[in-house]
């Protein structure tokens, strides 16, 4: 059973920007599988062109790596949430499967950042650093290009779907509303029980003030004290007095 330090509560600001996020990453999936397509394609003319494409437009080569950097490592994130969206709801098929996926493309990364820092550390080319490192330059532009196609396979299978409009039968309706009657009246009562403990203490702090002001004020002669039960018999002697 949840106690009350189960529950968190939610920090400022901090659950706009995890849906935002959230959203960011799921555009960036959606338009990775576009984005390979174009750098494959680009790769494809060029190659076909005999690298005349790149000489007349050498920006498309540019556009070839930001599709590629944004197509593979830009999905990294996006397969962990989903391992741990998978977790949660205990579908393990689908957590080896974005594990092995999130596995693949920060090994790509690794790489990526491995060869990027000593190229410039040392002021090397990309062939040097990755001898440097004893790696082969073929085996790792495979294992890119292998990647990139296949995220251009997974883009058309994990895209985005909006979720479908939960249909209710006319019990499960009519229970609902019944729930929310009851609710309703719960809520109702609280606020009932809310507002006489309020007039409660407003009361009682009236009665505190108007019992202190008594207090305060000086006590005439022959007249009882606040609170003082008067006697009918002694209450008037000099009235008896002035009859004489």
């Amino acid at each position: 059973m949840d106690t009350e330090e189960d529950y968190e509560a939610e920090l400022p600001l901090l659950g706009w920007i995890a849906r935002f996020l959230r959203w960011l990453e799921e555009l960036i999936v959606l338009a990775s599988g576009p984005l390979l397509m174009v750098g494959l394609g680009i790769g494809l003319v060029a190659l076909l062109s005999d690298g005349s494409l790149l000489v007349t437009a050498p920006w498309l080569l540019y556009a070839w790596a930001i599709s590629q950097t944004v197509g593979v490592d830009g999905q990294l994130v996006g397969a962990w949430y989903r391992v741990s969206v998978a977790v949660r709801q205990r579908r393990w098929g689908v957590v080896i499967g974005f594990v092995i996926l999130g596995s693949v493309l920060a090994y790509i990364a690794y790489v990526a950042a491995w060869v990027f820092a000593t190229q410039q550390t040392y002021h090397l080319t990309i062939a040097a650093a990755l001898a440097r490192l004893g790696m082969d330059s073929t085996t790792w532009l495979w294992q890119r290009s292998a990647v990139s196609v296949l995220l251009v396979c997974l883009s058309g299978y994990l895209r985005y779907r909006a979720p479908r409009k939960q249909t209710l039968t006319l019990e499960e309706r009519t229970r609902a509303i019944e729930e929310q009657m009851v609710l309703d009246a719960l809520k109702a009562r609280q606020r009932a029980q809310q507002a006489q403990g309020a007039i409660g203490l407003l009361r009682g702090m009236a009665q505190a003030a108007r019992g202190a002001k008594d207090t305060s004020m000086p006590a005439i002669p022959g007249t009882p004290a606040p609170g003082e039960a008067v006697n009918a018999t002694g209450a008037t002697p000099l009235l008896l007095r002035q009859r004489r």
